[in-house]
C-alpha cells in the first residue's frame, strides 16, 4: 500500500479544530488508512489503501474526517466557473499520448506544507494509478506567467527547448532525458518515440514535457494562488478521474475550481466534470449484509457522515457519490461505507450461522511440524519465488532439458517457468549470500508444480521440503542424519537410503530416501560443477523430500 506523510498541525488547520495524536490513530484506521507506521514530531507516516487515491494527501484525509467528526457532513459541492483557458490538442500527439484533462483552481492558500502535500499527491498517484507515469502523469502550474491559450502537441526532441524544473539552463528534449533526474528515471517512456509530448502557451512558454518534467516558468511557490492542473495519459477514464482527485483536493485549501475548454480534432469539451454520480441503495440489502436492523434514515445519516449525498425514499436511499470517489463501483461499496460511518466499534460480533467450523488442512499441520523440526536442527528458513528460470532450474543443476510448466508470455526470462523442485532455489539463494559467515544451513518448505496430464489442469502442485548445508566440511552424512532424525520425529519410522544416480549430485554420494518401500526423496553431496555454476566455493550436502506423501503414509498406516 502507498505510504504517505501528513503533518498533524496542518491537518488540524484544515479541520478547524485540534485533534490529538491518539484520537487521530483511532479515527483514521477505519478509513482504509492502515496503521500509523511512525510519528516524528508532528509528522505522521501511515499507509493508505490503494483503492482510496483521494486519501493520498492530508487534504483528502481532512475532508473525510470532517464528516466523521460531524464538522461538515454531506456531499461536498463544487461550483464550476468559466476560466477562459482553452487547450488546443494537436493531431500530432494523438498516436503518442492522446488524452488530456485540465482544470484551474484559484484562491489556494499555499504554504510550504501545501506544496509538499501537492507533490506527494502527484507522486503517489503516479505510482499507484499512473503505472509510474506511463498511463497517467500530472502537472501543477502557477498560471501567473502564462497566457490562457495552451497548446498540447508532439515535437521532435531537437525542436523542444526550455529550462526544466530544478535546472538553470535551457535544454532540448534529448538533453532533458539524459541530464535531469526525472529524465533518467522516466525517459524510457518516450525515448524511442520520434516525437515527444509538449504543453506550451500562446507566447511559447513551455509548461511541461509530459510525462517527464515541468518547465521552471510555471514553478509553484508559496506565492502561488492560482494553478493549472494538467493530467495526460493513455487512458481517458483514468486521466479524467485523476484530474478530479487533484482539483478537489486543492479545493480543501480554500480554492475554487474553474473549467477548461479542450479543443481536439474531433471536437470541443470542457472539464473537469465534478457532478456527483447517482446510485440507489436498498435498506434491506444493507441490513442483510451488515446483520443489523437499519432504517433508511439511519443509513442516510451514516452515508452523509462519509461525505455522500443521501436522501431516504421509502425503503430506498438515493445516493450522490462525490466525484473524487473512484472506488465506488457497486452498491456493496456503499454498504462498506455505511459500516464505517456507523463505526466498526459499534457493531456487535456474531458467530457465523453455519453448522460446521473451519479447521487447518492436514498439509498445513504437517508443514508446520516440519518447519519447527528444521529450525530445531539449526536451519534457517528461506521463502523463494514459485516462478524461476530454466537456467536456474535445469541448466545450472546440470540437468539439460526437462519438462516444466512454462509461462505463456513472460515479462522476463528470469521468471518464465514454475519450479518443479526446491533445491535450485536454495542454491541460488546461497549464491547471493556468499558474504555471510559459514556454515550456512538453509531450508524451504513450499509448493512445486509438475506436469501431470491426468489432472484437469494438466499440472499437479506438491508440497516439498529441501535443505542445504554449505560448509568446507559438509558431507553426505550431515544431510543423512538430518533426514533420518526428521522422519523419525514425524512418526515415519526408520528410513533407508538406496543408492541412485542424479546429475546434480556426486556419483556414489547420492541416495534415494525410502520409507516403507516407497520413495520419499533424494539426498547427497552437490556436484562440483553445479556448485561452480552457482559460484559456491564450499562443498554442499542437500536433500529434498516429498511432504505431501507424509499425509498419504499416515493415512495408510
Amino acid at each position: 500500500m502507498p505510504t504517505i506523510t501528513v503533518n498533524l498541525n496542518d491537518l488540524n488547520s484544515l479541520l478547524g479544530r485540534r485533534l490529538a495524536l491518539e484520537e487521530f490513530r483511532e479515527i483514521v484506521f477505519p478509513l482504509k488508512c492502515g496503521q500509523v507506521e511512525s510519528v516524528i514530531g508532528s509528522e505522521i507516516t501511515l499507509e493508505v489503501s490503494h483503492d482510496r487515491p483521494d486519501l493520498f494527501s492530508v487534504e483528502g484525509i481532512a475532508r473525510e474526517l470532517k464528516g466523521i467528526l460531524g464538522i461538515e457532513v454531506g456531499l461536498p459541492r463544487y461550483e464550476l466557473r468559466e476560466s477562459g483557458f482553452r487547450v488546443f490538442i494537436d493531431q500530432s500527439v494523438l498516436p503518442i499520448r492522446p488524452f488530456i484533462s485540465c482544470a484551474i483552481v484559484r484562491g489556494i492558500e499555499m504554504n510550504e506544507e501545501a506544496i509538499v502535500q501537492a507533490m506527494q499527491l502527484q507522486e503517489k498517484l503516479h505510482l499507484a494509478h499512473g503505472r509510474r507515469r506511463r498511463k497517467v502523469s500530472i502537472g501543477i502550474h502557477d498560471i501567473r506567467e502564462i497566457s490562457e491559450e495552451i497548446h498540447y502537441c508532439a515535437k521532435r526532441p531537437d525542436e523542444i527547448r526550455f529550462v526544466p524544473l530544478g535546472e538553470d539552463r535551457e535544454m532540448d528534449g534529448g538533453e532533458i532525458l539524459e541530464l535531469t533526474p526525472k529524465g533518467r528515471e522516466y525517459g524510457h517512456i518516450i525515448r524511442d518515440l520520434p516525437r515527444y509530448p509538449l504543453l506550451y502557451d500562446g507566447d511559447g512558454n513551455v509548461l511541461s514535457m509530459p510525462p517527464i518534467i515541468n518547465g521552471t516558468v510555471t514553478k509553484v511557490t508559496e506565492r502561488t494562488r492560482d494553478v493549472l492542473i494538467d493530467v495526460t495519459g493513455t487512458d481517458k477514464e483514468a486521466v479524467d478521474c485523476i484530474a478530479k482527485i487533484v482539483a478537489t483536493s486543492l479545493c480543501e485549501r480554500g480554492g475554487r475550481v474553474e473549467e477548461v475548454e479542450m479543443v481536439s480534432p474531433s471536437g470541443a469539451l470542457t472539464g473537469p466534470d465534478l457532478s456527483p454520480s447517482e446510485m440507489s441503495l436498498d435498506a434491506g440489502t444493507v441490513s442483510k449484509i451488515l446483520g443489523l436492523e437499519l432504517s433508511a434514515e439511519s443509513i442516510s445519516e451514516s452515508l452523509r457522515r462519509m461525505r455522500y449525498g443521501a436522501t431516504p425514499m421509502g425503503n430506498m436511499i438515493a445516493v450522490l457519490v462525490p466525484p473524487y470517489r473512484a472506488d465506488i463501483l457497486h452498491p456493496v461499496d456503499l454498504v462498506e461505507d455505511v459500516a464505517i460511518g456507523i463505526g466498526y466499534g459499534n457493531l456487535e460480533p456474531e458467530p457465523p450461522p453455519v453448522p460446521t467450523r473451519g479447521k487447518e488442512l492436514p498439509i498445513s499441520i504437517i508443514s508446520r511440524k516440519v518447519r519447527d523440526l528444521m529450525i530445531g536442527f539449526g536451519f534457517q528458513e528461506v521463502i523463494s519465488y514459485m516462478m524461476t528460470s530454466k537456467a536456474v532450474l535445469l541448466d545450472k543443476m546440470g540437468l539439460g532439458e526437462g519438462e516444466v510448466v512454462e509461462i505463456g508470455n513472460p515479462l522476463t526470462a528470469e521468471y518464465s517457468v514454475l519450479r518443479n523442485w526446491l533445491l535450485p532455489s536454495l542454491l541460488n539463494f546461497l549464491s547471493h549470500n556468499r558474504h555471510v559467515a559459514y556454515p550456512q544451513r538453509v531450508f524451504e518448505c513450499g509448493d512445486v508444480v509438475s506436469i501431470d496430464i491426468a489432472e484437469p489442469t494438466g499440472t499437479r502442485a506438491t508440497r516439498k521440503l529441501a535443505a542445504v548445508i554449505c560448509d568446507f566440511r559438509a558431507s553426505y552424512e550431515d544431510a543423512q542424519s538430518v533426514v533420518y532424525s526428521l522422519l523419525r520425529n514425524l512418526g515415519l519410522g526408520q528410513p533407508e537410503a538406496r543408492g541412485t544416480q542424479h546429475a546434480s549430485f556426486i556419483r556414489g554420494r547420492v541416495a534415494e530416501v525410502i520409507v516403507a518401500g516407497e520413495p520419499f526423496g533424494i539426498l547427497g553431496e552437490i556436484h562440483p560443477k553445479v556448485l561452480n555454476n552457482f559460484g559456491l566455493e564450499y562443498p554442499a550436502s542437500a536433500f529434498e523430500l516429498d511432504v505431501s506423501k507424509i499425509i498419504e503414509f499416515k493415512r495408510l498406516k
